[in-house]
């Protein structure tokens, strides 16, 4: 079955029945383990569904179990059952605000990367100085590069700055020696949007982006445009955005053998 996201709902029936569609069989008795679960009869969940009854909050902790949500995913379908049962203009703003803010906050890229940052701030202020860094990094995930000459060769920089960058990211273990050869280290790491180096790493890489335009390579993709959109489509769009970098991560960390080296930059800003 694929994946449900509740995060893209504001209404916990509409999640719920998109749920049980995307079931084998179109959820074909799904609706009966609801109801047992819930400790209620069948008839009752499908007046909820289909209907103006609602979900108490005990009944919606169980359809949590039922469903797996995690911890978060817990907390935002009990926090869509409460909306859904709010009688009051207030007290809906004042959920739609909370319901807003999780959102929002699911939008803050590192909570969501499942990647620590092992290095202290003084390796950070030399790893996001310059590029080079990063690139002579990742390269060594390739074979046929990972020795000094063929990563100088292939980033066109002197063998002296590589070696250089390569003694510094084997002392912080990004990049480990085997057998004469560069590798990948047990080291990861991941920069939020709050580091005081985020503004280098952008602009490292903007830099190297803006370059790559005249080298104009088939390649290559590139694209900047203006779009105008309603606000309330502002999370959601957001929220896409951040979705295609998780799977283009994913998609990225399980590709092997490992054989080209791309850079991804992904801007979404408001003017």
């Amino acid at each position: 079955m694929d994946k449900n996201d509740i995060y893209d709902y504001d209404n916990y029936k509409e999640y719920l029945l998109s749920d049980i569609h995307r079931r084998p069989g179109r959820g074909h008795g799904f609706r009966s383990r609801m109801a047992e679960a819930a400790g209620c009869r069948v008839a009752f969940i499908s007046q909820v569904l289909n209907g103006n009854l609602q979900l108490n909050m005990e009944q919606a902790e169980a359809i949590n179990q039922l469903l797996g949500h995690s911890s978060d995913e817990s907390d935002f379908f009990l926090l869509l059952v409460q909306y859904g049962r709010a009688g009051t203009h207030h007290l809906r703003n004042r959920l739609k605000s909370q319901i807003d803010k999780l959102r929002q906050k699911r939008l803050v890229l590192k909570d969501r990367v499942d990647i620590k940052t092992s290095l202290d701030l003084v390796a950070q202020t030399t790893y996001y100085s310059s590029w080079h860094y990063a690139a002579v990094h990742i390269l060594t995930s390739i074979a046929g590069y990972q020795t000094k000459e063929a990563v100088a060769g292939y980033l066109r920089l002197p063998v002296k700055k590589v070696s250089d960058v390569l003694d510094f990211l084997c002392s912080v273990g990004l990049v480990r020696v085997e057998a004469g050869q560069f590798k990948l280290g047990v080291a990861r790491i991941f920069l939020g949007n709050d580091s005081p180096m985020i503004l280098r790493h952008h602009s490292n890489w903007r830099m190297r982006a803006i370059e790559s335009l005249d080298r104009n390579l088939e390649s290559d993709v590139h694209l900047s445009t203006i779009m105008s959109f309603s606000k309330k489509d502002l999370l959601r769009l957001k929220e896409q955005v951040i979705k295609g970098i998780e799977q283009t991560r994913s998609q990225a960390r399980d590709s092997v053998p490992e054989e080209e080296i791309y850079c991804f930059c992904v801007d979404f800003f408001r003017l």
